[in-house]
């Protein structure tokens, strides 16, 4: 089977692989490859990681199996085999669309032409072909030629780059879920810039924040919400207002499972819940890169048995992969036909709140067990110096006890160094420009149940209302 993680030129995909498999004489059946359409900064990630390369290549295949032998026949891979479906894992492909679109018009062809020729690349690295002496490379570009010649995908077209005309729609989306299910990071991958703030702790997003996804054809206003937790102080009950408000005039919600943990009885419960609301409601079963196939499709085969559901989506937020299909299913629910924010805008939320966000993530991410929840910023100053160039942002990290404030502190004052260190680094990519970042430590006791200090530092729950 041909598992293709992307809508667009899924078509073109298919074919290609398809027509591969076709010329080497192996049932499609048999074997199981994935192929991911991914952005330039993802395939450089994957060079460094994988192939300690910095740089952004066009294709990247990642054979399962050491030797490939022909005629193929999946019972020589008898180790290998899936007992679900009888095929062989033969590997991935990743494809590189910016690339991929440079090289179609540097070479004048379709990018349609260049797409078939890097999967075709691709596939053959999977079965074993490589191209590192002369010869082979010839044996490889003649197999490419020939598939892409069955294919009518010639040279003779000219670059043409397809511009659908789709008529405009928009519309607001609620991402819901479990603590720690990735709503941060799917957000975040979808508006390609850093919205919400990400850490392995539950609970993390405190607010409801607005991430704005762009396109030509549409804008989708993503509304991330605290995951749903039962309240055990003041800031928790905010959080719990703060989701429920977010399902207020929206087009759909979707709801994320983490793959990690698997569906439990809450996740069906509020799924059943926002189905019999009257919500339309996808369900994106996230981080399906750290689980088994065999796993996935145990966690899609109990979806399944929700009942009203628009769509199931298979995805990791993090490797940004299947994010165009659950993108695409959003899409047909929308419904208005407005744009409501600009084309540039990202978020709702102002630098003053980013930034209070990203100096919480940094002392979550670096406190580990140490000092869990009971922190909140204080951004007591965020001012341009007169020269323009520079920002000075002073703030102030609270915490909850005595003891916590040396631990933030760290010896000799290293651990508040490096949260603003980190967050200083994060802000200014942000900001574009320079930025002097002071941090204090300051104790407020019980500050979670003191509602004057919540609205002091962001949480007001007349927002809400």
């Amino acid at each position: 089977m041909i598992d293709i993680f992307t809508e667009k030129y899924r078509d073109v995909l298919s074919a290609a692989a398809e027509g591969v498999c076709k010329k080497l004489n192996v049932p499609t059946a048999d074997i199981a490859v994935e192929i991911n359409m991914v952005d330039a900064e993802e395939i450089r990630s994957l060079n460094k990681e994988q192939r300690n390369i910095d740089k952004i290549t066009d294709v990247l295949s990642f054979q399962n199996l050491a030797d490939v032998h022909f005629p193929f026949d999946k019972n020589d891979y008898e180790d290998d085999i899936n007992p679900e479906d009888g095929s062989v894992f033969l590997g991935e492909i990743f494809i590189c669309e910016e690339r991929a679109d440079e090289q179609a018009k540097e070479y004048d062809h379709t990018i349609e032409r260049e797409l078939s020729f890097l999967c075709c690349h691709g596939m053959l690295h999977i079965f074993g072909y490589d191209h590192d002496t002369e010869e082979k490379e010839k044996i490889m570009n003649d197999l490419c030629e020939e598939v892409l010649s069955d294919l009518g995908q010639t040279r003779d077209k000219g670059y043409e780059k397809k511009e659908e005309n789709r008529p405009f729609h928009s519309g607001f989306v609620a991402l819901m879920g479990r603590p720690n299910a990735g709503k941060s990071t799917l957000l975040n991958t979808i508006v390609g810039e850093k919205v919400s703030i990400v850490s392995w702790k539950p609970q993390t997003t405190r607010n409801k924040i607005k991430g704005i996804y762009n396109d030509p054809d549409c804008q989708i206003v993503f509304i991330d919400t605290p995951g749903l937790h039962k309240p055990r102080n003041s800031l928790g009950d905010y959080m719990m207002k703060t989701a429920a408000s977010a399902t207020e005039d929206i087009d759909c919600i979707v709801y994320l499972v983490d793959g990690e943990k698997g569906l439990s009885a809450e996740d069906v419960n509020n799924v059943n819940r926002y189905v019999a609301d009257g919500f339309k409601v996808i369900v994106a079963v996230n981080k399906v890169d750290h689980i088994t196939k065999e796993r996935v499709m145990d966690i899609l085969t109990q979806i399944n048995g929700v009942k009203g559901l628009v769509a199931v989506v298979p995805l990791s937020a993090l490797r940004k992969k299947n994010i165009e299909p659950l993108i695409a299913e959003i899409k047909k629910l929308l419904v208005d036909t407005i744009r409501y924010y600009d084309e540039d805008s990202y978020t709702d939320k102002n630098m003053r709140f980013i930034a209070a966000e990203i100096i919480r993530e940094k002392a979550l991410r670096l406190l580990d067990q140490e000092v869990p929840y009971g922190i909140g910023v204080d951004i007591r100053e965020y001012a341009y110096r007169e020269s323009g160039d520079i920002i000075d942002i002073n703030a102030d990290i609270i915490c909850e006890k005595q003891a916590h404030k040396p631990i933030i502190l760290g010896k000799n004052g290293s651990m508040i160094k490096k949260i603003a260190t980190y967050a200083r680094q994060d802000l200014e990519e942000i900001a574009g420009t320079k930025i002097f970042l002071t941090l204090f430590v300051r104790v407020k006791d019980d500050w979670r149940e003191d509602e004057s200090v919540m609205r002091s530092i962001g949480y007001n729950k007349k927002d809400l209302s």
